[in-house]
């Protein structure tokens, strides 16, 4: 007899032994024992997770001749033999990949009428459903809405985004989730156990890792590791080829480093080895990402970081650092599908992260400016409290201030208010009153009733001096006390200076 993989000699035959997908399994079992269970099931979710499986449990409780607490199959009637041996007439499974016309649904609906030959019930269960055509998909839908008693449905599909929606709205759906990393390492290490073969759990860890969640490709790379012999870890990455896991844990360390020298001697060692660069900055963008999440959640055991090493060198390093290094990977990533040069961007994405200066974390930077801002409210606090003494003690010697004046113009003529920008200092003393102006003031067409409206004011008389335009003192700006603060905390120099148009 020819040799059963791991995924077919282990593919569970009852709800109990379904791993990973308690939520579905609980709804299906209750469905069952109360007799509530939907005539049209929609199972979705990646590859590998038990969809088939699933349905394929579900097609011998319905039929099996010994239930076990009212959903269970025995898995010894003769029904529940046939099924587990994919001879009983009435369960069909179909794939929709290679039956996916018009023509192949309507002879099932043909069948339909049918009562069943040897069960209860007539499965149909089919795979990869969204392959079918539009045609085929709206053919299916009376039959999928209102099927003969005897009849269910169970579709399967790996894109239920391309189903239609007439399809989606006549099934209860059922999602499959990913499998656990922990729990997939637990039921690999069961396996070896039942197995009777020894390997090391940092092995089980790499191909778990591999299988990204699917558990038919973590026992299909078992099998395949077991052929080979393999023990360790080492022994792993040699049997697949996989030297893209410590390439990955190498370049992620000169990243953090910015270890140039190191960098460009990994690149040419890649591109000697031909490995696919695609694929590889794939992985250092996934490693990347495990490293943000160690670095923002310390405590969290559920991250897939391995190497001792890379826990310690990341915790030097501040979160604002790992997640600019990812950030660019992920953009370089889409760069470099599309380039024609691909040695050549892969190489300038990671020089290009290498190069990056020393990053201040944020909260230094909010620290500094925060220093910046307290002595800058100092200074306006002072100024201030100033302008208030010199404002009473002008106060006290009359009762009329240019402030009164502006507010008044403020309410009664908005163009004269306007004007009131031009003028820059005022002195009101002994019945006289000095105003120092910008030279605009005099091609103002308000300028002569501006002047009457300030004497008729104050009852006295005006004297304009006007100043003329000068250029911006660049060397003045520089000298200011709160530049200069700038320029020492942040080690700054001035590239240019906008002189600002006020007029």
């Amino acid at each position: 007899m020819s040799y059963v993989v791991l995924a077919r000699r282990y593919r569970p035959q009852k709800f109990s032994e379904v791993v990973g997908q308690t939520h579905v399994v609980r709804t299906l079992a209750n469905a069952l024992k109360q007799g509530r269970l939907s005539h049209a099931l929609l199972f979705s979710g990646i590859k590998g997770t038990g969809k088939t499986t699933v349905a394929r449990i579900i097609a011998k409780a319905l039929n099996c001749e010994n239930l076990i607490d009212g959903y269970e199959p025995c898995n010894e009637c003769r029904n529940c033999v046939e099924i587990n041996k994919g001879i009983f007439v009435d369960v069909i499974e179909i794939d929709a990949a290679s039956n996916r016309g018009i023509d192949q649904i309507r002879e099932i609906i043909d069948n339909l009428k049918f009562a069943p030959a040897k069960g209860r019930a007539k499965v149909y269960i089919i795979d990869e459903a969204h392959m079918l055509t539009k045609e085929a998909s709206n053919a299916l839908l009376k039959s999928l809405e209102e099927p003969p008693s005897h009849v269910y449905f169970i579709l399967a599909t790996t894109e239920p985004n391309k189903l239609l929606p007439t399809i989606l709205s006549r099934c209860q759906r059922y999602d499959f989730r990913r499998l656990d990393f922990a729990l997939l390492i637990k039921h690999l290490k069961e396996i070896c156990k039942k197995e009777n073969y020894e390997i090391e759990e940092e092995a089980l860890k790499l191909i778990a890792r591999e299988a990204q969640g699917s558990l038919r490709d973590a026992l299909s790379l078992l099998d395949q590791a077991m052929a080979y012999g393999t023990k360790t870890k080492e022994d792993v990455i040699s049997a697949f080829g996989w030297h893209e896991a410590i390439l990955v844990e190498q370049l992620a360390q000169a990243l953090l480093e910015r270890n140039l020298q190191k960098l460009l001697t990994l690149s040419q060692e890649i591109y000697n080895q031909g490995v696919d660069l695609v694929y590889l900055m794939e992985k250092l963008v996934e490693f990347f990402r495990e490293l943000f999440i160690l670095k923002a959640f310390p405590k969290d055991t559920t991250h897939q970081i391995d190497s001792s090493g890379m826990r310690e060198l990341v915790m030097e390093y501040e979160l604002e650092e790992i997640f600019l290094i990812l950030q660019s990977l992920l953009k370089d990533l889409e760069v470099l599908r599309r380039s024609n040069y691909p040695q050549l961007q892969f190489e300038l994405a990671l020089v290009r992260i290498c190069e990056y200066k020393k990053l201040v974390p944020l909260r230094e930077v909010i620290e500094k400016l925060s220093k910046i801002s307290a002595e800058g409210i100092k200074l306006k606090e002072s100024a201030e409290e100033k302008s208030r003494i010199e404002e009473r003690a002008s106060q006290g010697q009359k009762k009329k201030t240019w402030n009164d004046f502006v507010e008044l113009l403020k309410s009664e003529s908005p163009a004269l208010f306007g004007v009131c920008s031009y003028v820059e200092d005022v002195k009101l003393e002994n019945g006289k009153i000095t105003l120092k102006a910008k030279e605009l003031l005099l091609n103002s067409p308000y300028y002569q009733v501006f002047k009457e409206k300030i004497e008729e004011f104050f009852e006295a008389s005006v004297e304009f001096e006007i100043k003329k335009q000068k250029r911006t003192d660049l060397n003045e700006i520089k000298n200011r006390k709160e530049v200069q603060a700038i320029i020492k905390t942040f080690s700054a120099k001035i590239a240019y200076i906008q002189p600002l148009n006020k007029e």
